[in-house]
């Protein structure tokens, strides 16, 4: 049976998480954790009797990690990758930055995370019954994932990519450069029917980034 995926975008700047539900099993993974998103997921996992195998964050920026903690303190083990350990370690550090925007959080927005397993670049991971490879995607972040799965033929692509267009790379640990060749070697290597599921906006494929993407071209 094919998953079911219900994405919903939330937070000040339009942050995409997702549940995906095997309905067979009941049993399902949530892709980032934007602020918003445990009080939205939560309700719903218990209502429905959801087994969650486990949170995956695309990357450490705090719009996709802010309820993250909310998540592991309910027992769902968190994956992400390391190069962006001080973002769940440490996120007050970051708090600056983000309050200088959004003037009304407060310390207390910025709680680390617990993190359970560290993932690699091309490990394979079991989740719903189906194996999902992680790619190390980095440039918009230093430790972006991204998380395909062969068999459904979709990839969770955090902001790496998104609907003809990319994510930005002056934050710290962003690199133009290293974005590039994140995309040519990790995202347009894919199968060209993959559908992506970024970040923010909404879904597209690979062979319409390659084909379309105004700035990263195929090499």
């Amino acid at each position: 049976m094919s998953l079911r995926i219900e994405s919903s975008t939330l937070g000040p700047f339009g942050t995409n998480t997702y549940l995906v539900t095997d309905e067979a099993t009941k049993h399902c993974i949530i892709v980032d954790a934007p602020p918003e998103s445990a009080e939205l997921l939560l309700p719903q996992i218990r209502e429905n009797a959801l087994v969650v195998e486990a949170l995956l964050l695309t990357h450490g920026h705090w719009d996709h990690i802010a309820d993250a903690g909310a998540f592991a303190s309910g027992n769902i083990p968190v994956f992400a990758h390391q190069d962006d350990a001080a973002c769940y370690s440490t996120p007050e550090k970051f708090a600056p930055f983000y309050m200088s925007v959004l003037p009304y959080l407060s310390q207390n927005d910025f709680q680390p995370v617990k993190i359970a397993r560290w993932i690699k670049d091309g490990e394979k991971i079991a989740l719903l019954g189906r194996e999902f490879e992680a790619r190390h995607v980095p440039g918009h972040a230093p430790g972006s994932l991204l998380f395909y799965c062969a068999t459904e033929k979709l990839a969770f692509s955090g902001d790496a990519i998104f609907q003809n267009s990319i994510g930005r790379t002056d934050l710290p640990g962003g690199s133009w450069d290293t974005l590039v060749h994140s995309i040519r070697t990790k995202i347009y290597t894919l199968p060209d029917d993959t559908i992506l599921l970024p970040g923010h906006g909404g879904t597209t494929r690979v062979a319409e980034e390659k084909d379309h993407n105004p700035y990263v071209r195929p090499e």
